[in-house]
């Protein structure tokens, strides 16, 4: 085998090892999430922790692949040809798969998100909103939308049922929870939960566990914005319209209401205000970059003969 195409079989087989290795972290936040055992956290931490479980598959792969490039290219012959075992074409295979299950899902994520935004802008008008200074639109629809759409300063939806039902205040309150959704770049974290393969059941755990925490730091902003009770207000009537009424798929879009826990929500704001927490990097860069470093100036030479061992496996 040429020196490029093994090259590129041990970068494939680095991300097949690496989303692997991040697939076992998913498998046991999982569990912890079953147990309920991000609730002694505070929200943005336990939003933090979440996220960064969620992602370890991507975040693992972005780290070891260019290690492993690095390494191979610093000891390996250039000109040298070498034959492989069957290990190393079964774990290329297994990366350009999942390289191809990543992309299909980001394309299908953006995709869907971006016809359900021309569906709803087709029956829509531009609206001013109180406590929301981007583009905001009234639309036409059965289902009470109240949604944020993008990645960076967003577009916000309300349904005109919405609209009838709640007062100034509350759509004040409703703005600021979208808001704060923004802030947090929530719908960014949807994307990479799409792009990021995982075990299924245990993924899916995860993400419910963090699109739950994330609407509690959405209210709990919103309360500071405001008051409590308004937000609940608001968070019951939008709730009561939405009863029978079916719901718009499961994009990269940030909802008022959805799947998640009305009453504990209520309950929350109504409550005596609690701190968030302290918040943690979405991605962990903070420790993964120095590791990074770290290893690519003391490990390389460890790093390529890991990789060897690999081509030459079942050789």
């Amino acid at each position: 085998m040429s020196h490029g195409l093994l090259t590129l079989c041990v970068a494939l087989a680095t991300v097949a090892v690496a989303a692997a290795a991040g697939n076992a972290l998913v498998l046991l936040a999982g569990a912890l999430t079953r147990r309920q055992a991000w609730t002694v956290f505070g929200a943005r931490t336990a939003a933090s922790l979440l996220v960064q479980a969620r992602l370890a598959p991507l975040t693992l792969t972005l780290v070891a692949v260019p290690l492993v490039q690095v390494a191979f290219w610093t000891y390996e012959p250039a000109h040298k040809v070498e034959t492989t075992g069957a290990p190393l074409l079964i774990l290329a295979a297994a990366g350009a798969w999942l390289l191809a299950v990543m992309a299909h899902r980001a394309w299908v994520c953006v995709h869907a998100t971006g016809r359900v935004a021309r569906v709803w802008r087709a029956a829509a008008v531009p609206a001013e909103v109180p406590g929301w200074d981007g583009p905001a639109w009234i639309v036409e629809s059965r289902f009470p939308v109240v949604a944020v759409v993008g990645v960076g300063r967003g577009e916000l939806y309300v349904s005109a049922e919405v609209v009838r039902a709640c007062n100034a205040a509350e759509i004040a309150a409703i703005a600021a929870h979208e808001r704060a959704h923004v802030t947090g770049r929530d719908n960014l974290t949807r994307i990479l939960f799409a792009l990021a393969p995982a075990a299924s059941r245990a993924a899916a755990r995860v993400e419910r566990a963090w699109a739950a925490t994330a609407e509690e730091i959405a209210d709990l902003h919103a309360r500071a914005a405001g008051d409590g009770v308004t937000l609940a207000q608001a968070l019951t009537k939008v709730a009561r319209l939405a009863l029978g009424a079916s719901a718009p798929p499961p994009v990269a879009v940030s909802a008022f209401v959805g799947g998640d826990d009305l009453e504990g929500r209520v309950r929350r704001l109504l409550e005596p205000a609690q701190p968030p927490g302290r918040r943690l990097g979405g991605m962990p860069l903070a420790a993964v970059v120095p590791a990074a470093v770290a290893a690519a100036v003391w490990c390389l030479p460890e790093i390529y003969e890991a990789a060897e061992f690999v081509v030459k496996l079942g050789r």
